[in-house]
């Protein structure tokens, strides 16, 4: 309902993404995914957000020096880069039949500004441009296990309440059926398996739909 109809992307390819809050391995598992398909043969787009755009360099120097503003200015700072990271980098390579997949997408929207009080609801509607993923698995690991992983500004509980409130605003998608649990707390390898697998069940699945859609064209 909020994000965009799919039809609207005239996409040929499979868009898969990869949320978790910060530390849960999403960079790590994300380009090791672009790898396997890419020995499988397929033809890969690895990205991410913040993407590496103007905006997206705007973003990322933001949080770089931790400057306090509001975070609904961080949803529309977030949601400006996303529609040109959507305009210029994943459709076209979706219309072009590739395998993209983001590190990251508005779901992450949703959780990190959602735990700072900003209405989900409206955080949806900031991104209604964007188009539906064929596939969002969310690398799920306990709060403080990612913190031990990274090193921030922040004191160690303001970031571990933080991350404690995205991690169960994550889990509340995956209740709803949006994201796919993927335990990240296992090993890189079994991790690394499941996902891969995940990713070639829905890439045989939405290959097959366009095949038949096309044949149905065709008659």
């Amino acid at each position: 309902m909020y994000a965009c109809d799919p039809k609207l992307s005239s996409r040929g390819g499979v868009f898969i993404v990869v949320e978790g809050i910060d530390g849960a391995g999403k960079t790590l598992h994300s380009k090791k995914l672009c790898i396997s398909l890419h020995r499988k043969g397929y033809d890969v787009r690895y990205t991410a957000e913040p993407s590496k755009n103007y905006l997206g360099r705007i973003v990322r120097e933001e949080f770089l020096h931790r400057t306090k503003i509001l975070p609904e200015m961080e949803t529309l700072l977030f949601a400006a880069d996303r529609f040109q990271h959507v305009q210029e980098e994943i459709l076209p390579s979706l219309q072009q039949s590739r395998i993209v997949v983001s590190d990251r997408y508005y779901f992450a929207s949703i959780a990190y500004q959602g735990a700072q009080g900003v209405s989900t609801d409206w955080i949806r509607s900031v991104n209604n441009f964007a188009p539906r993923p064929d596939l969002v698995m969310y690398l799920d690991v306990p709060a403080d296990i990612a913190i031990a992983r990274i090193r921030r500004d922040k004191s160690l509980m303001e970031r571990l309440d933080l991350e404690e409130k995205v991690r169960a605003l994550y889990l509340e998608l995956v209740k709803s059926g949006e994201l796919i649990l993927v335990d990240g707390n296992r090993s890189i390898e079994t991790v690394s398996e499941e996902m891969l697998r995940l990713v070639l069940e829905v890439i045989s699945k939405t290959r097959q739909k366009s095949s038949d859609k096309v044949q149905q064209e065709s008659s």
